[in-house]
């Protein structure tokens, strides 16, 4: 490689923690590898910068111009996403992203005309069923046009997901244009099928905007951060103020709920376009970084995921939410004491929930911090009430116990999580497996865990707790058949994997035996686990067994 180049490389490789300021290279080249340096090492702000350098320094390389575009819609630089888009459409290499990232800014500056003939150029996109129809009813809204737009926007001429997104951006419509009652209706049927707080808050600025004050403010009570600043707001005097009061919020609204829907199982490139849109045209809607934020996260984009949720200011509503999200990012990157400051923060404020000690819990429990974490789902079941808190979180706390040795106050937390879901195979297979590995009441170890895999017959850990009860009852054929199944399931688990050994070795299998010890050791053992597997592939299982029980 150049020395050059080299030494840029090397400088763009500590910019991660010192950032220093930009300098753009000398050559295309030199600033299009380092701006794809930058993208592989997730700081997508410098690789827009990089590659929109190289762009400009060779501006006949048209590569140059789709890689900067894509790399500025993904980093939120709208500015350059705009520019970039219309270089390509002027060059012919316009394709939907680039016409709707050209039809964004057109809604922003309210270029109502352009924004009106660009929405041809998505007709053909698998969204156009949802985006078309919206745009083009925010787009006559704007124009005066409101009976029409309303019209445009009737749900009885759309099936599916299509008509729910309809339906919603009705009532922010009829919200926008001081048609109070029939807004309110309209938030009332959409929460008819599973309530959305931003729904509600919707309906109950309209129903207060309508006179109903009072059915107002019943909507709005809960614990609900979002709701609770509404509810304070509305006891105050004050407006509570419309979800989406013009064409550019409403088409916001829009497509961050896309981009929730389309990364809510595996997020795909179209989900993070949606969602950098939703942050051009409504940066005033927090609920857009939050979303965005989410995205990028669930790509595992994690470090321009926090720069999204910066857009959160302190003190919102979603502020609250906003911090978890960051903990957990901050976590998944391995930086586990700064996830903790603020998972500690959020549980060790007045108005801390239940959920938010769980969520410190759960951190420490990540941690192995057994007597910590016991202390967080305590408070949590406090907060919750004894009565009202659900079985998990005897369950987390029972679990803490055990891996901690207190048996006994573990065993009465898991006997109290499966006397309030009696059915859980999670509880069940939990308690069995714990009361045979101290070889207690094994006919009832056995009868909670054959429930918990007659329950769940699709999870290998619960077809290995019945392989390893069949085991220590001494019905080894019946222990292969059943650890061979789990082993299946669970190849990479390396207890699943050892137990099998096991079986193995005292049904005469000694060779396969040792090759199933040998292939846990592969599979990242605890420490323990790895001088128990060295130790049985030494002297075999029974003498590995003995020196156990000796030392």
């Amino acid at each position: 490689m150049h020395r050059t180049l080299f030494l840029l490389l090397a400088a763009a490789a500590s910019a991660a923690t010192a950032r220093p300021a930009f300098i753009p290279p000398a050559s295309a080249l030199q600033s299009y590898v380092l701006g794809r340096y930058a993208q592989s090492d997730d700081a997508l702000d410098r690789a827009s910068l990089y590659v929109n350098a190289a762009r400009e320094l060779d501006s006949q390389q048209s590569e140059l111009t789709r890689r900067s575009f894509e790399i500025a819609v993904a980093a939120g630089d709208s500015k350059l996403a705009f520019a970039t888009a219309r270089q390509l459409a002027a060059s012919g290499g316009q394709d939907s992203d680039v016409v709707l990232i050209r039809l964004t800014e057109a809604v922003q500056k309210k270029d109502w005309p352009a924004a009106d003939a660009l929405r041809a150029g998505i007709a053909n996109a698998g969204y156009a069923v949802v985006v078309g129809p919206i745009v083009e009813a925010w787009v006559l809204y704007a124009r005066g046009k409101t009976g029409a737009a309303l019209a445009r926007l009737d749900p009885s001429n759309f099936n599916g997901f299509a008509r729910s997104y309809v339906s919603e951006q009705r009532a922010h419509m009829l919200a926008a244009a001081g048609r109070y009652q029939e807004a309110a209706a309209a938030y009332a049927e959409l929460r008819s099928g599973g309530g959305i707080s931003f729904l509600r808050q919707g309906e109950a600025d309209a129903r207060a905007e309508s006179g109903d004050r009072d059915g107002a403010i019943k909507l709005l009570a809960g614990d609900d951060p979002t709701l609770a600043v509404a509810r304070t707001r509305l006891l105050a005097g004050k407006r509570i103020g419309a979800l989406a009061p013009d064409p550019r919020r409403g088409i916001g609204w829009m497509v961050a709920r896309l981009a929730t829907d389309l990364s809510r199982d595996k997020p795909v490139p179209l989900a993070l376009l949606f969602a950098r849109i939703g942050t051009f045209l409504a940066p005033d809607v927090s609920a857009s970084w939050l979303i965005c934020g989410d995205v990028l996260a669930r790509s595992g984009r994690n470090a321009t995921a926090l720069l999204a949720y910066d857009g959160v200011l302190p003190g919102d509503a979603l502020a609250g939410a906003t911090a978890t999200r960051r903990a957990e990012v901050l976590e998944a990157m391995g930086r586990d004491h700064d996830a903790g400051v603020l998972f500690t923060a959020a549980a060790t404020v007045p108005a801390a929930t239940p959920e938010d000690w769980t969520r410190l819990g759960d951190w420490q429990r990540r941690g192995a911090r057994f007597t910590d974490a016991i202390k967080a789902y305590d408070k949590a079941i406090a907060l919750a009430g004894q009565g009202a808190a659900h079985w998990s979180l005897f369950f987390l706390r029972g679990s803490m116990h055990e891996r901690g040795g207190n048996w006994s106050a573990a065993e009465a937390d898991l006997r109290e999580a499966l006397y309030r879901s009696p059915d859980e195979p999670t509880v069940l297979n939990y308690l069995g497996y714990s009361m045979l590995d101290r070889g207690s009441n094994l006919a009832e170890a056995t009868r909670l865990i054959e429930r918990a895999a007659k329950l769940r017959p699709g999870d290998g850990g619960i077809i290995d707790s019945l392989g390893w009860s069949h085991f220590r009852q001494g019905r080894f054929a019946e222990a292969v058949t059943a650890l061979e199944q789990a082993a299946t399931m669970e190849s990479t688990d390396p207890t699943v994997t050892e137990h099998l050994g096991d079986a193995y070795w005292q049904v005469g299998r000694r060779i396969e035996a040792r090759f199933r010890w040998r292939a846990a050791l592969d599979l990242d053992p605890t420490p323990a686990q790895r001088k128990t597997l060295l130790s049985k592939l030494d002297v075999g299982f029974d003498a590995a067994l003995a020196m156990a029980a000796k030392s």
